[in-house]
């Protein structure tokens, strides 16, 4: 991005077919999506982006942060630029705190997105006013307590179960993919998350319910949501992800079998085929 903001970086895999942006989720890296990027080359350019704090991405100065609204606004930026350098993506695939992001940009920015592929995800939890107010007065400890350094590992294979124990239901294979660029070599030859430890703490904003909706209601893109077998869509507490998912103008709903809330590692092959026939959709003219 820009000289005058924070550098972020956008892994480009090349391709001769139209732009494409994949998003990845809190403590994940672009390249965690690596498989799905080289086989979407087939038919368009996937870019891969590192979120502030995260992989090869600038970090904060300690005064600035880590929320979800600042990375809203990298979004915006970033796309803006990919609009002046005749680059505009034709579609974002997003998975997790991503598709939070890129859900909340295609509400209030509908005529920056056109497609959108959303894995497991359907915004962030709503929220009474009362856990509003537990949430952030957390956020605010959370902000002013030290910071611990994030766990190493001799290797990165040795990461593997313990993945698969903070993420209930990762295949072996899954863990493997989010540790090859997630976990970076040290000096001392351990293994550490690629990512600013200043990223631990709760998110301080929780919306409303119909916060949420109304974000739905106003995405004009063509939305395609991918609900893992054993993700956070398809658990029967999140019966107000229907509801958003209702809201939405034109959007299609697709089940997939035997993977988690990690689809991207978990079943990429599932992925790229909902990238495919994503793509191929006309989206109307407005009006």
């Amino acid at each position: 991005m820009g000289t005058d903001r924070l550098p972020l970086a956008l892994w480009d895999y090349g391709g001769d077919g139209p732009p494409v942006l994949f998003l990845h989720g809190f403590l994940d890296v672009g390249r965690s999506f690596e498989d799905v990027a080289r086989a979407a080359s087939a038919f368009c350019r996937p870019l891969c982006l590192d979120w502030r704090g995260h992989g090869s991405s600038g970090r904060c100065s300690p005064d600035a942060a880590y929320h979800q609204l600042d990375h809203l606004k990298d979004l915006a930026a970033l796309l803006q630029e990919c609009e002046q350098s005749a680059e505009r993506p034709a579609a974002l695939v997003a998975h997790s705190m991503g598709g939070t992001i890129a859900l909340m940009l295609a509400g209030l920015l509908p005529e920056q997105v056109d497609r959108l592929l959303l894995l497991d995800n359907l915004g962030g939890y709503g929220a009474t006013a009362a856990e509003q107010c537990d949430t952030l007065a957390k956020a605010l400890r959370t902000t002013l307590a030290p910071k611990r350094p994030f766990r190493s590992f001799d290797s990165r294979e040795a990461a593997v179960p313990v993945f698969r124990a903070n993420n209930p239901g990762l295949s072996e294979e899954g863990a493997r993919r989010i540790a090859r660029h997630f976990l970076q070599a040290r000096a001392d030859g351990s293994f550490s998350p690629d990512a600013d430890p200043r990223l631990r703490g709760p998110n301080p904003y929780r919306f409303p319910e119909e916060h949420w909706r109304e974000i739905c209601r106003r995405t004009a893109a063509q939305v395609l949501v991918l609900a893992p077998e054993r993700g956070y869509l398809t658990d029967a507490a999140y019966v107000s992800h229907r509801a958003r998912f209702d809201a939405f103008r034109s959007a299609e709903w697709r089940v997939v079998a035997d993977a988690s809330h990690h689809l991207h590692v978990d079943a990429p092959e599932a992925v790229v085929s909902a990238l495919r026939d994503l793509l191929a959709v006309q989206i109307p003219a407005p009006g």
